[in-house]
């Protein structure tokens, strides 16, 4: 196994690595031991984590934070707390901006206000710079579920910003259902109860007045509850509660949520019976998947990004309203839909004018491209599409910090192989008929232009949110590029078969790009070269050449495979 840049024999002849685990987060908490840490299949890097119940234990690190229950959706199981934490270091960024620009308004000349405003603009000198606040090193401190059942739907969260924040979080989530403010939970109905009685009248003050409607929502997981016996389940509260404002099933001031967790034995994780009561912060809106699902999309490619990728792409990534987000690879656009979406000013890019300019005709005969694509949403079309690659970028050398994200699915050789357009000394036909030359493109000479544009092109701040094609012999988590100006922030993997996966990688911008450092960090690990870049011809070998190339037989191959796909795990778990 090579790292990008390494001098190395062709990747053809690069023994495989053997089977390596997903790549093992290390916690920024003080105080925790290895078990603490082990087998956490976050997403994230270096994340803080404490154990369930801790939170006195930890009072220091989570002081000024508001603790939550997020409920989570059973899907992309390592994308959940990634994306999360995301949001929630975007919105305290737009929050910390709002408090800036409300102290320069209430700023009245007087010395005091002065030595406010240089205090705020070396904070904010500091951000640009990659600095975190103190005190806010992690937007999220994570508390393990009950019984420390990491694929568990139930994290609690330790988040700056109060209700608002998190409100905030949970209306952007793809992945996140609902954020709560927890007010008990137990093992069974009658603790709840129990729990929920003691504290009646204290919290009736703020959330049970007369003037308030509300609503209860049952959720069960791992069972199901007729509709008598949800009616039945919501009764039985209304005693340990004493709400006295008016239930209003259709448009509720507030929403309380009771969470039933029951074992059925089948596919989800066999969680330990519990119940959950808490008032509704937040909730996720995952209607966007439906206004822009690929199946009512007229102009699509045979790669064209699941709407619900490109999603949570757009989210780790912190494309906001105004950010400049740039596709190198935008072939039919399906990552920019969602970009626009949420506000974005938006760029791309394509090596292939056919796609970008001409596009093709549709089941009606009309002619489509992206423009159509973006015309047929409503949404405000791109800034610009480039015939260009990035190893010939035309984007002038001294360019730099005028991206906030770049955002993108490189080709990596399954479906589709990297090109690069090369110089040929031919005559030039017409522009209207004349395609550029190309020659193959490896991944590794794409992850090397792709990152140093990226460090060119970006703010201090600014993310990078790329796939990285992934296979069990062919991965390991140091074969993840790397940049000096860039700093690694996610790596999320999604299954897409047996024989291999591709992980989202998310890099965040730390400091101003240095050529001479850059060009002597590259040139000590020499030209680029990844084990992954022959992927291509492993996914389409039949079992029996895989299993004589591990020197197997061809049922001991098989159960090699089967041991290497984890437990309820799919291309969308």
């Amino acid at each position: 196994m090579t790292v990008i840049g390494d001098a190395c024999p062709p990747a053809s002849t690069t023994t495989p690595a053997p089977l390596l685990p997903p790549p093992e987060p290390a916690a920024v908490t003080a105080g925790l031991d290895e078990p603490q840490r082990a087998a956490l299949p976050l997403g994230i890097l270096n994340p803080a984590v404490i154990p369930y119940g801790s939170s006195a234990q930890h009072a220091q690190l989570l002081a000024g934070r508001s603790r939550y229950l997020c409920y989570f959706l059973h899907r992309h199981l390592e994308f959940r707390l990634a994306e999360v934490e995301c949001l929630a270091g975007l919105v305290q960024q737009q929050q910390r901006q709002k408090e800036r620009q409300q102290q320069k308004e209430q700023q009245d000349g007087q010395e005091e206000g002065r030595e406010a405003q240089q205090e705020a603009e070396q904070q904010q000198a500091k951000e640009q710079q990659g600095e975190q606040p103190e005190g806010q090193q992690r937007a999220v401190v994570w508390e393990k579920p009950f019984e420390n059942w990491h694929d568990s739907p139930l994290w609690y969260a330790h988040m700056h910003g109060g209700d608002s924040a998190a409100a905030a979080v949970a209306a952007r989530s793809m992945l996140c259902r609902v954020v709560l403010e927890l007010w008990g939970e137990a093992d069974s109905l009658e603790e709840l109860r129990r729990v929920l009685a003691e504290r009646k009248e204290e919290r009736r003050a703020l959330w049970g007045r007369p003037d308030q409607s509300f609503k209860y929502v049952v959720e069960t997981y791992g069972c199901s509850y007729s509709m008598q016996r949800q009616v039945e389940l919501i009764e039985s509260f209304d005693g340990c509660n004493g709400f006295q404002g008016p239930i209003d099933l259709r448009s509720p001031q507030l929403r309380f949520w009771i969470v039933v967790c029951k074992p059925n034995g089948q596919g989800l994780p066999h969680l330990k019976e519990r119940y959950y009561f808490g008032r509704e912060v937040g909730a996720g809106d995952r209607t966007p998947l439906a206004t822009y699902d690929l199946r009512r999309r007229r102009y699509l490619g045979p790669t064209s990004m699941d709407t619900e990728m490109s999603f949570l792409m757009c989210n780790m990534a912190q494309v906001r309203r105004y950010s400049l987000v740039l596709d190198p690879f935008v072939g039919t656009g399906s990552v920019l839909v969602p970009a626009t979406h949420l506000g974005a000013l938006t760029l791309g890019a394509d090596i292939d004018i056919r796609v970008i300019k001409i596009g093709k005709k549709d089941a009606a005969g009309q002619p489509v491209n992206i423009w159509t694509n973006f015309a047929d949403y409503g949404l405000q079309p791109p800034l610009g599409l480039l015939r260009c690659d990035l190893h010939t970028a035309p984007f002038r050398d001294g360019l730099r910090g005028v991206l906030d994200a770049i955002v993108c699915d490189p080709p990596y050789g399954v479906r589709a192989g990297g090109k690069k357009s090369v110089g040929r000394e031919r005559e030039i036909k017409p522009h209207g008929d004349y395609v550029p030359s190309t020659a193959p493109y490896t991944v590794a000479e794409c992850m090397h232009d792709l990152l140093d544009c990226a460090a060119r092109l970006l703010v201090v701040g600014g993310r990078l949110a790329y796939w990285l094609p992934a296979a069990p012999d062919f991965y390991s988590e140091e074969e993840v590029p790397r940049h000096p100006a860039l700093q690694l922030v996610a790596n999320c993997e999604q299954l897409l078969s047996s024989r291999y996966s591709r992980r989202l990688i998310i890099m965040q911008k730390v400091q101003r790009y240095d050529a001479a450092e850059a060009e002597a960090y590259f040139e000590a690990r020499g030209p680029p070269v990844l084990s992954i870049d022959c992927i291509h011809e492993h996914v389409y070998k039949t079992p029996a050449q895989l299993a004589a190339d591990a020197g197997l037989s061809l049922a001991e191959h098989r159960a090699v495979q089967a041991a290497r796909t984890p437990l309820n795990r799919g291309k969308n778990i």
